[in-house]
């Protein structure tokens, strides 16, 4: 069945308000939605488990949703890893990352992690419910004007190796040296080598350089 969307955000007002709109103004039904990524899952193995037993009787069957809208930010973890674990397990949903954070940083990690979308809290209704068409005929879509900064990323990012794209992801977003060494379980000397490979490579002399031109 077509149409189905799910939303992962803990925020009840957001999840409340959003799902109101779509179903409102568009296609789109949402008759499942989670504050936790921890709730989504379970639900999805629930839902498969629930259509194995059933496979010989395709009426009973409960369809998997076609797209699941993910919050960047969820209470004590990070979207990315619930849209890595949808996309790697779930090949058949599409996943659009919404969120507060709107620089380069947030989409380039969004992209690593399988998304197929990416848009900001602030866009209008009516470009959410365009990247929900793009996404569910099989595109990919980055907020309108958030597409001049990502070609810029986009043609630094294919020459780097995976662990300078992970540093150059959390430099854009801000993240200190301590939290990159926390986050990706390196130390401060390795962080500082791959920072200075980074700047070597984009032709910076600094972090701020780094950050002005790319975010």
């Amino acid at each position: 069945m077509k149409n189905i969307l799910y939303i992962v955000d803990d925020h009840n007002m957001v999840r409340n308000g959003l799902k109101a709109w779509l179903e409102q103004h568009t296609d789109w039904r949402v008759p499942k939605d989670f504050a936790s990524s921890k709730e989504c899952l379970e639900c999805l193995e629930c839902l498969t488990s629930l259509n194995s037993q059933n496979q010989h009787e395709s009426a009973n069957a409960v369809p998997l949703p076609e797209i699941i809208i993910v919050d960047v930010q969820l209470i004590g973890e990070t979207g990315f890893a619930l849209v890595q674990q949808i996309t790697q397990k779930y090949t058949e949903i599409k996943c659009v990352m919404y969120s507060m954070f709107d620089t380069t940083g947030f989409v380039l990690q969004a992209k690593d992690s399988g998304a197929n979308g990416y848009i900001s809290k602030v866009a209008k209704e009516e470009e959410l419910a365009h990247c929900l068409e793009v996404v569910q005929s099989g595109g990919t879509y980055i907020e309108q004007y958030m597409t001049e900064a990502q070609n810029k990323i986009d043609s630094i990012v294919s020459v780097l190796s995976k662990q300078e794209r992970n540093i150059f992801e959390a430099i854009l977003q801000d993240k200190t040296n301590r939290q990159i060494c926390d986050e990706l379980f390196i130390s401060p000397r390795t962080v500082e080598n791959y920072t200075s490979r980074l700047y070597a490579k984009t032709g910076v002399k600094n972090r701020e350089e780094l950050i002005a031109r790319y975010r």
